[in-house]
C-alpha cells in the first residue's frame, strides 16, 4: 500500500493547490447571487487551479473542476452584477431615482434622512 511517502514535494504542494482550487470554485459558484464574492473566489479559483499543475503541462481532476466551477462563478457575478444594473436603471431610471424612491420610503414610515438615531425605526415598531 503505498502512503504517498514516494511523492515529491511539488506533487504535494499540486494536490493541496487543486484542493483549494476546488474550495474556491465551489464558494465562488454557491455565493453566484452576490455581486462580489463570485468574482473573488474565481479568480482565487482560477489562480489555484493554474498553480496547482507544478510547471508540468497537465492538470488533476480537481485542478479542472475548480478551474471551470472558478470560470462559472465569474461569469455568474458579471451576470448578477448586470441584471442588477439594469433593473435598477429600468425600475428607477437611474441611481438617482433609486435614492429617492428610498427617501420617499423614509419619510413614509416617519424617519428622514438625517434623523438622530439610526434605532428609530425600531422605536416605531
Amino acid at each position: 500500500m503505498d502512503y504517498g511517502e514516494n511523492k515529491s514535494y511539488l506533487e504535494m504542494r499540486s494536490a493541496g493547490m487543486a484542493v483549494a482550487s476546488l474550495v474556491m470554485g465551489i464558494l465562488g459558484l454557491a455565493m453566484a447571487c452576490c455581486v462580489y464574492p463570485p468574482v473573488i473566489f474565481g479568480s482565487l479559483a482560477i489562480i489555484f487551479a493554474l498553480l496547482s499543475r507544478g510547471g508540468e503541462m497537465h492538470m488533476n481532476s480537481y485542478g479542472k473542476a475548480g478551474l471551470v466551477l472558478g470560470i462559472l462563478g465569474i461569469i455568474c457575478g458579471i451576470l448578477i452584477f448586470t441584471y442588477s444594473f439594469f433593473t435598477l436603471m429600468a425600475e428607477f431610471g437611474g441611481l438617482e431615482g433609486y435614492l429617492q424612491y428610498i427617501e420617499e420610503l423614509m419619510e413614509e414610515m416617519g424617519g428622514s434622512p438625517g434623523s438622530s438615531s439610526p434605532y428609530d425605526f425600531y422605536d416605531m415598531l
